[in-house]
C-alpha cells in the first residue's frame, strides 16, 4: 500500500462521515426546532402558571410534602 492507497481510503471515510451527517441533517434540525419551540411555549406559559396555583392558594409548597411541587 502507497500514500495514494491510504489518502483514498481517508478520502472515502470522510466523504461517508459527510454524506450520513448530510442524511440526517433534517432530523437534527427537525429536534433543535421543536425544543426551541417547547421551550418558548413554556416560558410563555410561565406566568399562567404562576397564576394558577397562586389563585389556589399555592403559592408556597406545603411543608409535609418536602417542598416537591409533584405532590400537590
Amino acid at each position: 500500500m502507497d500514500a495514494q492507497w491510504i489518502f483514498g481510503f481517508v478520502g472515502g471515510y470522510v466523504a461517508a462521515a459527510v454524506t450520513v451527517f448530510l442524511l440526517y441533517l433534517p432530523f437534527l434540525v427537525l429536534f433543535v426546532v421543536l425544543l426551541l419551540g417547547a421551550g418558548i411555549l413554556e416560558l410563555m406559559a410561565l406566568p399562567f402558571l404562576i397564576l394558577f396555583r397562586r389563585s389556589r392558594g399555592r403559592g408556597k409548597p406545603d411543608p409535609s410534602s418536602g417542598g416537591s411541587w409533584l405532590l400537590d
